[in-house]
């Protein structure tokens, strides 16, 4: 296992580049957010004539900062690399991560002879590099981060990017859903740092329980095909593969410089080493939250609870295309359901699964909880999915309905086994939207994975429970 630590808890932090200047990017998006996150080590801002930047000493060069510079962030222009690596070698730094663009990604000949060059410096001055051309390290236990408003709260999660933009936009997205990282790597263009390293580390980090990532390419097949297998039998993986499709490919080459390989290859290497392949940020995001919240479970019979004829024929369809099944209750659970829903006083209602509480089902939380618990109670179910339409029990002005019906969800959850999940709809009206987000945020809280989409949570659940599976059958060889 590579010796990583000092990566993420660096001593002190050197930023070349930073200025005065409020639109900065070194600034903004590295010095800024350290002082921010509270960073309690030594913070340097490096500018050839500015003597203070965002209230802190600036220095003219990494040799006159005094003291050690553990970990230097480079923003600077690419031509003037070389001369920073070779200094960062004397000043015996341990990392040096390079924001800077225009290298091997250009696919120009003096972008990949200065990587190159770089690199070189670097590897015999025995200084490790971060990049070039990436965002760097997001590590909120320690105070680093390259975006002020990202989670001040670790997490679990660790997740190595070589995109930059996908980084920072996963963070975003699953801090509104409740999910926190123990540590995020941008590694950009990978010269000598790159997936392999970082994998095998978040394999052997304690605080890191789920490991995801974007990949483009990889640097070295052989040994990224090793430290996957082992990262895989360790703890969940899940990957977002880009460059699957032609365009994607091409693009690829043009972002990080990497080897793309077929989208047939990546996917069947997947596959055969028990890792999972998710398609885009919001899946990874989605599948991400079952991790969280669900132990792992057998059995892919759903029970479908929720209001409004259509959604129900809808989410049917989803689970079923999914390889989920919604089985039909016998008629001793289906007689007890209609004894809570007489159908001569709600004849809009259906209980056979899936089962539509439409009416006075919505707005007496007791129809809905009592249903909830004769469903969780029968065996011909291994999961539960309930979904609502914030939208529709916004209609009159109120939130009390929805409201009510949230107590009750949250409330049979404390009480029964089996796993429960969400769909919190709204029709994208901004009112709706703010209170499904307050929604959302509830059921959270509360241990309930929520979705968008009756789609994303049919494909997600079935992608966990298609991984218990097959973890149950290579632990059981």
């Amino acid at each position: 296992m590579p010796d990583l630590e000092y990566i993420f808890h660096p001593r002190s932090i050197a930023v070349v580049g930073a200025s005065a200047d409020p639109l900065n990017p070194a600034t903004l998006a590295f010095l800024n957010p350290l002082i921010q996150f509270g960073y309690e080590g030594g913070i340097y801002p490096i500018h050839l004539e500015a003597n203070e930047v965002s209230g802190l000493k600036a220095y003219p060069s990494i040799f006159d900062v005094p003291g050690p510079a553990d970990h230097v962030i480079c923003a600077i222009r690419a031509a003037l690399t070389p001369q920073l690596v070779s200094e960062c070698v004397t000043k015996r730094v341990k990392v040096i991560h390079l924001f800077t663009s225009g290298f091997s990604e250009t696919g120009k000949e003096e972008g990949i002879r200065l990587e190159r060059e770089i690199a070189e410096i670097a590897h015999q001055g025995g200084v490790r590099v971060i990049g070039p051309n990436c965002m760097g390290i997001y590590c909120p236990i320690s105070g680093i981060s390259f975006d002020a408003d990202f989670p001040r709260e670790s997490g679990s999660v660790g997740f190595l990017s070589q995109s930059g933009g996908n980084s920072m936009e996963l963070v975003q997205l699953g801090g509104t859903r409740g999910i926190r990282f123990s540590k995020v790597v941008s590694f950009g263009n990978a010269c000598d740092l790159n997936e392999a390293d970082f994998m095998e580390y978040f394999a052997h980090d304690p605080q890191t329980k789920i490991i995801v990532g974007y990949i483009e390419g990889t640097k070295d097949g052989r040994r990224f095909i090793t430290t996957l297998q082992k990262a895989a039998e360790a703890k969940p993986v899940i990957i977002l593969k880009g460059g699957v499709a032609e365009g994607g490919t091409k693009a690829v080459a043009s972002h990080t410089g990497a080897l793309a390989g077929s989208n047939a290859v990546w996917g069947s290497l997947l596959s055969q080493l028990g890792v999972m392949q998710v398609y885009d940020l919001e899946e990874l995001v989605n599948l991400i939250l079952l991790f969280q919240h669900f132990k792992p479970f057998k059995g892919r019979r759903v029970g479908l609870v929720g209001g409004g004829g259509g959604g129900s024929v809808l989410v049917t369809d989803d689970c079923e295309r999914e390889g989920l099944t919604v089985p039909s209750f016998p008629r001793k659970v289906w007689k007890r359901l209609r004894e809570i829903v007489p159908e001569e006083v709600e004849p809009g209602t259906s209980v056979g699964n899936p089962v539509d509480l439409s009416g006075t089902g919505l707005r007496d939380p007791s129809i809905f909880s009592k249903s909830l618990k004769i469903i969780a109670n029968y065996d011909g179910v291994d999961f539960i999915l309930t979904h609502v339409n914030v939208a529709l029990g916004l209609y009159r002005g109120t939130s009390e309905m929805i409201d009510r019906h949230i107590d009750s969800l949250i409330e049979i959850k404390k009480n029964v086994a089996k796993p429960v999940a969400a769909v919190i709809r709204h029709s994208g009206e901004l009112k709706a939207a703010n209170y499904a987000f307050t929604v959302q945020k509830r059921c959270l809280e509360a241990g309930i994975p929520v979705f968008p989409s009756f789609g994303r949570a049919a494909r997600a659940i079935s992608k966990f429970i298609r991984y218990c599976e097959t973890k149950e059958g290579a632990e059981t060889k």
